[in-house]
C-alpha cells in the first residue's frame, strides 16, 4: 500500500540535504522517492530555453519581405536562416558526449552562453543591416540548441518519479513547439516594417540573456537522488557503449524513424506552406494561423494525454495509432491546397496537431523505457538533431518542387507528393513492425520496472 508523507527540514538537514524536500513516497516501510521543490525551476528553465530558440530561428522568416528589404537581398537568401538553422544539428554527437560526461547544467550553461553570444550577434548586425554579421550569429544561436533540446527526458528521469516523467517531458519537449507558434504569431505584429525587425530581435535577445542567467542557477542532479532511482541502479556504461547498444537496437530504429522523419517532415512543411497554399488563393495569414492552431493545439493535448499514458503505460500503443495517423495525414493534404477549402485545411491542421505534437514526448520517454540502461539524453539528443538536420536537408531539396508553368502556376504537387510518400513510407512503416519477429519481449518498459521492483538495498518491494 503507497503512502505519502512530508519531510520536515530537520529530517532534511540530517539527510544533509542542500535543498528542502517536499515529497517522499513509500511502498511498504521503505522510502522509495525523495522529490524537491526546485524540480519545477530546473523543468521551467529547461522549458523556457527550448521556447526561446524557435522564436529566435523564425525572426526572419515569417517576416521574409521585409527582412529582404532590410539586408537588400533576395528570398533565397532569407530562407537560409531557417536552412543553417536546421543543419547546425549535425554534430549532435558533440552534445551528447557534453551532457553524457560533464552533466546536465554543463551543457545548459554551455548552450546558455552561444544563445546569448548569437542573439546579441544578430541583433548587430540586423542594427546595421549586416546580413553577414546576422547569419553568423544564427549560426552561433542554432549551435546553442542542440546543448538544450535533448534535456527535458534527462530532467524527468533524475527529478521526478516513474509514473510521472511523460508529462514534464512532454512540457520539455513541446517547449520548441510552442516556440515556433509563438514566432509565427508575435513576430508580424512586432516587425511591421524593416526598421522594426531590430526590435524585435532585441526583445528575444533581452529574453535569451534573462534564460542564460537562470540556466546557471540549475544543478547537474538534486541533492539526493531518487532512493529507487534509475540512475543509481543503471551500469557504468560508456559513452560509447551507449552509442553502440543504441545502434544495434532494431526497436531504436522502429520508433526513432517516424520521430525523425515525422520532425523533418513537419520542418518542411510548416516553412513550405504558404508556397503550398498560395496559388490556389488561400489568404497570406492562413500559414501562420495553420501553424499556430497545428502547435498550440498540438502543446495543449499532448500535456493533456501525458498523464493517462503515464498511468496506463500506452506508449507504445500511442505510438502505433499517432505515426499511422500522421503518415495518412500527409497523404490527405495532396488534396488540401487543390480543394480551396479553408475548412478541410483548418481540420487537416487539427488532426495533425493531435498525432504530430502529442507523440514527440511519448517517443522520447519509450526509447528511455526500451533502451534502459543507456543514457537517456543519447537518443534525445539524436533524434532531435537527427530530425532538424535531416529538416534542412529536404528542405533544400523540396524547394526546387514545383511546376512553374502547372495549373495553376507555380504550383508545388511534386513537393507535395514527395511529402506524402515520405510520410506513408516512414512514419507508418517502422513503428508497426514493433513487437513483431519474436521481438515481443524487447519492448517492454525496462527502466519503469527496475524502479518500481526494486529498492536501491536489492529487497524487493510490493
Amino acid at each position: 500500500m503507497t503512502s505519502l508523507a512530508k519531510t520536515t527540514d530537520s529530517d532534511a538537514k540530517a539527510d544533509g540535504a542542500a535543498l528542502t524536500p517536499t515529497t517522499t513516497i513509500e511502498v511498504g516501510s521503505q522510502t522509495t522517492f525523495k522529490t524537491y521543490r526546485r524540480r519545477y525551476f530546473v523543468l521551467f528553465t529547461v522549458a523556457f530555453i527550448n521556447i526561446l530558440l524557435p522564436w529566435a530561428w523564425l525572426s526572419y522568416a515569417v517576416v521574409s519581405t521585409y527582412a529582404q528589404e532590410l539586408f537588400g537581398v533576395g528570398p533565397a537568401a532569407i530562407n537560409w536562416f531557417s536552412t543553417v538553422y536546421g543543419l547546425t544539428f549535425a554534430p549532435f554527437i558533440l552534445s551528447g558526449w557534453v551532457i553524457n560526461k560533464f552533466g546536465m547544467r554543463t551543457s545548459l550553461i554551455t548552450g546558455g552562453v552561444l544563445m546569448t553570444v548569437g542573439s546579441w550577434i544578430r541583433y548587430a548586425g540586423t542594427l546595421k543591416g549586416l546580413y553577414s554579421v546576422a547569419m553568423l550569429g544564427q549560426v552561433v544561436l542554432g549551435v546553442s540548441q542542440m546543448f538544450v533540446i535533448g534535456l527535458p527526458p534527462l530532467v524527468s528521469e533524475l527529478w521526478f518519479e516513474p509514473k510521472h516523467r511523460t508529462l514534464p517531458t512532454a512540457l520539455g519537449s513541446i517547449a520548441p513547439t510552442l516556440g515556433s507558434m509563438l514566432g509565427s504569431l508575435a513576430q508580424p505584429y512586432i516587425a511591421t516594417s524593416p526598421d522594426k525587425i531590430a526590435t524585435s530581435v532585441l526583445i528575444v535577445s533581452v529574453l535569451t540573456t534573462v534564460g542564460s542567467v537562470l540556466g546557471a542557477y540549475i544543478p547537474s542532479k538534486p541533492p539526493t537522488p531518487l532512493q529507487a532511482n534509475t540512475v543509481a541502479q543503471r551500469p557504468n556504461l560508456s559513452f560509447k557503449s551507449d552509442i553502440w547498444v543504441m545502434v544495434k537496437s532494431p526497436e531504436f530504429w522502429m520508433i526513432a524513424t517516424p520521430f525523425i522523419m515525422g520532425l523533418a517532415i513537419f520542418n518542411v512543411w510548416a516553412s513550405l506552406l504558404f508556397l503550398y497554399l498560395a496559388p490556389y488563393g488561400f489568404p497570406i495569414e492562413d500559414a501562420g494561423l495553420l501553424i499556430g492552431l497545428q502547435s498550440g493545439l498540438g502543446a495543449f493535448l499532448a500535456l493533456l494525454i501525458a498523464p493517462v499514458i503515464d498511468r496506463k503505460g500506452w506508449h507504445l500503443a500511442t505510438l502505433r495509432v499517432g505515426y499511422t495517423i500522421a503518415g495518412l495525414c500527409y497523404v490527405v493534404f495532396i488534396w488540401v491546397p487543390p480543394s480551396r477549402s479553408r475548412v478541410f485545411a483548418f481540420c487537416m491542421a487539427i488532426v495533425m496537431a493531435i498525432v504530430g505534437t502529442g507523440t514527440l514526448a511519448v517517443a522520447l520517454e519509450s526509447l528511455a523505457e526500451v533502451l534502459y540502461p543507456i543514457a537517456v539524453e543519447l537518443p534525445s539528443v539524436t533524434l532531435w538533431c537527427a530530425g532538424n538536420t535531416l529538416g534542412a536537408v529536404l528542405l533544400i531539396g523540396f524547394s526546387y518542387g514545383y511546376e512553374e508553368n502547372g495549373s495553376p502556376p507555380m504550383n508545388f504537387k511534386p513537393a507535395i507528393y514527395a511529402q506524402a510518400a515520405v510520410g506513408a513510407v516512414f512514419c507508418i512503416v517502422p513503428i508497426n513492425l514493433l513487437g513483431l519477429f519474436g521481438r515481443k519481449q524487447h519492448q517492454r518498459l525496462k527502466r519503469r520496472e527496475a524502479a518500481l521492483t526494486t529498492s536501491p538495498e536489492g529487497q524487493q518491494v510490493v
